[in-house]
């Protein structure tokens, strides 16, 4: 029932996003195979995003579907405890737990990377090629290489810039700059020195203002610093570079923590919802179980999301921020799953 859940929301998913891309699809006349092919590398992602709520579902449909046939009224009458019947659901949850771990770690950010390549370069058909990795962006504009310690799309703010400049296959400037901001459609440099080459020998560095890119920064989109798309390992071993060099980064360190927070939501789910679907309709009713156990669902969903925005301002610790929801999720379980009462029949 879980996967059958999974499977559902997948493609209702895919679905919605074919709609809403239709438009830029239609467009660029994208063809029918990289729509296809586009979809497919989403699918990952939406994983990502669904999982723990398929379990929830599963879990809830699978205790709706004993209760309606008395299942867990006959099992407690053969004198079976609440803790062997919850292990199967259980189980669910750590298999569950697996799959996550393994898409959020690896899978979904690359299919990411490459769905988002697809986007800009196949479909979009732009006209500049690059790449973000740990060790910064790069990019290329007609015969110029960029490269660059971070971009920021949204400021429109470069750090870090050396640019290589080829005039007829031959490498012909060579420009560094502290970082470049854009203003009035220009890429203002600070601190820019250009040195040129050419058959007299190599020039002394000269100083410069503007950096020679026309490009608006949603342009370079690709080189910025997408850490969706960096598996896990990468994305620490950024982390990492980052702290060496002394640069505070709380929205890195909030999504390095929250993907490995996030990774275990379908088994604190599980434990969460498994209690509310065991109780027989004269006692409650099944319906009432399963609403709130939806209703618990969706809220660890959503307070795990809300906290993660908060860290990655800078207003909430990463740590708390990442695993802020999974330990008030894991307090909640703990004080429905243990306390000493039993599950009410009939």
């Amino acid at each position: 029932m879980s996967f059958m859940a999974l499977a559902s929301l997948v493609l209702l998913m895919i679905i919605s996003e074919l709609f809403g891309d239709l438009t830029t699809f239609a467009e660029y006349n994208t063809s029918i195979p990289t729509i296809m092919q586009f979809l497919g590398l989403s699918i990952p992602r939406m994983v990502h995003l669904v999982l723990p709520f398929s379990v929830c579902l599963g879990i809830l449909a699978a205790q709706a579907s004993f209760a309606r046939n008395s299942e867990t009224i006959a099992m407690q009458a053969c004198s079976i405890p609440l803790s062997r019947i919850y292990i199967p659901y259980l189980l669910v949850g750590v298999l569950a737990t697996g799959l996550m771990a393994c898409t959020s770690f690896y899978l979904y950010p690359i299919a990411q990377g490459k769905a988002n390549r697809l986007q800009n370069l196949t479909i979009r058909k732009g006209d500049v090629s690059g790449s973000f990795t740990v060790t910064g962006g790069r990019f290329k504009v007609g015969q110029d290489i960029y490269s660059v310690d971070s971009l920021d799309v949204t400021k429109g703010t470069m750090d870090n810039i050396t640019c290589y400049r080829f005039s007829r296959g031959r490498l012909s400037e060579i420009i560094r700059a502290e970082d470049a901001h854009w203003v009035a459609g220009r890429w203002v440099a600070r601190g820019m020195k250009v040195i040129t080459l050419n058959e007299n020998g190599i020039s002394p560095p000269r100083s410069a203002l503007n950096l020679p890119l026309t490009k608006e920064p949603e342009d370079l989109v690709m080189a910025q610093t997408d850490t969706e798309i960096l598996p896990l390992p990468d994305l620490r071993e950024y982390l990492m570079q980052l702290r060496s060099s002394g640069t505070a980064s709380p929205m890195i360190e909030t999504v390095y923590y929250s993907r490995i927070s996030f990774a275990v939501a379908p088994f604190i789910i599980t434990l969460l919802v498994v209690p509310f679907g065991m109780r027989f309709p004269r006692a409650g009713g099944i319906a009432k179980g399963i609403t709130v156990g939806l209703i618990l669902g969706l809220s660890y969903w959503f307070l795990h999301s809300g906290m993660t925005d908060i860290g990655s301002s800078g207003m909430l610790p990463p740590l708390v921020a990442a695993w802020g929801a999974n330990i008030a999720a894991l307090a909640l379980a703990a004080f429905i799953l243990f306390r000493k009462r039993r599950a009410v029949y009939g």
